[in-house]
């Protein structure tokens, strides 16, 4: 996990705060680390939540630290030279951060790396009273404990996580009744999409259209097909929602949207606020551009070019811009449907298939890349 390449802001004096301890914000410090910028992370989390392997930990919850799926947060800050702050935020000013006790924190910059969260709730992604990793893995002990009881499973939202959540259960309790309502990886190839719904289909898993219309009723659901589905448990995977009008103070609320996401320059500094950067999926894809489909991968984009840009315009240099790409970013893909059995999507010729998808079983399936990231966070050094 090597900073980008050194430029002439390699001494850079100044401070930076950035908001969000997940990757897309750990990979900001990250980048920063050797500069010589004073950062400071703040998350209200005491962890990294490795939410990409938030299926599993729904049918596998003993795997959660076994599988480095809660890292440490302070062990990272100490392993990038960076101070951490275990606290929500309330606000983000153009030079400041208030926390939730009123404590304000002063920097020359701004980093939100927030992401997104599910609207209804769901485990997928870290809700917030789940303040450290003891309470994430009882969240997944207790559902799992719920889960064991249904007979009947519907997943509400078939991309990426919806597909994911289907595949874990199934291959997890084959005996139970799996459903997964909605257009099946919208933006994924066709190549991909067709792969993951053969294994979906082999698994056993029940694929329909339309969306879940509410809660449970008398154990079923009615999707907008008309259809009535047996549903002892909704699991949502889909709504996602963003905290951008929650969190920027006054001043700054004209830069967002009405999801909460980031309108953003070029350069990924806020439209009206030179010293407001943001990373990662709150940042608004513009209108005819494309983020890749892979939130690591976008996360990882987007915080090389915020980081490059701090130091730049903490030196008075030029900023950099982010390239948004003309075209859907949707290959290569991989998707984990259960410990021994993933799809790959590589854009490889069809006799490839097979590689592809042993690919994904090595890379993916076991433990969701941490084995690849955890020793670049410190595994093995500061904890």
């Amino acid at each position: 996990m090597n900073c980008f390449p050194s430029s002439s802001n390699t001494a850079t004096t100044g401070s930076c705060i950035v908001v969000g301890g997940g990757m897309s914000g750990v990979m900001v410090a990250n980048y920063l680390q050797k500069s010589g910028c004073q950062v400071t992370i703040v998350d209200r989390q005491n962890y990294l939540d490795w939410s990409p392997a938030s299926a599993r930990s729904l049918v596998s919850p003993d795997d959660i630290e076994k599988k480095d799926f809660t890292m440490p947060l302070d062990k990272i800050a100490e392993h990038l030279a960076a101070e951490f702050v275990h606290s929500a935020v309330s606000q983000v000013g153009e030079k400041s951060v208030t926390l939730e006790n009123g404590k304000v924190l002063e920097a020359d910059c701004v980093v939100v790396s927030i992401g997104g969260q599910y609207a209804s709730g769901a485990l997928w992604k870290a809700t917030p009273e789940l303040t450290t990793k003891e309470k994430r893995i009882e969240a997944f002990r207790a559902e799992k404990k719920h889960l064991e009881s249904a007979h009947s499973v519907v997943i509400a939202g078939a991309g990426l996580a919806g597909a994911e959540v289907a595949g874990e259960i199934k291959s997890a309790f084959s005996a139970k009744t799996v459903v997964l309502v909605g257009t099946l990886l919208a933006s994924s190839t066709d190549v991909g999409r067709e792969k993951v719904k053969k294994a979906l289909l082999g698994l056993g898993v029940i694929l329909k259209d339309g969306r879940v219309e509410g809660e449970p009723v008398n154990g079923k659901v009615t999707t907008t097909k008309g259809e009535t589905i047996d549903a002892d448990i909704v699991y949502n995977a889909a709504g996602f929602v963003f905290a951008g009008s929650k969190l920027l103070n006054q001043s700054l609320q004209a830069n967002v949207t009405k999801r909460g996401q980031l309108l953003c320059r070029p350069t990924l500094q806020l439209n009206g606020c030179d010293t407001v950067f943001a990373t990662g999926d709150i940042v608004k894809v513009p209108e005819g551009k494309f983020a890749d489909t892979k939130g690591l991968m976008h996360g990882d984009e987007t915080a090389k070019v915020v980081a490059k840009n701090v130091l730049n315009f903490l030196a008075g240099d030029n900023l950099d811009e982010f390239k948004w790409s003309d075209k859907p970013l949707n290959s290569p893909s991989f998707t984990a449907l259960g410990p021994g059995l993933a799809v790959g999507d590589m854009g490889m010729p069809k006799f490839l298939s097979g590689f592809e998808d042993w690919m994904c079983l090595k890379l993916k399936a076991d433990d969701f890349f941490t084995s690849m990231k955890a020793k670049g966070f410190g595994k093995g050094k500061t904890w």
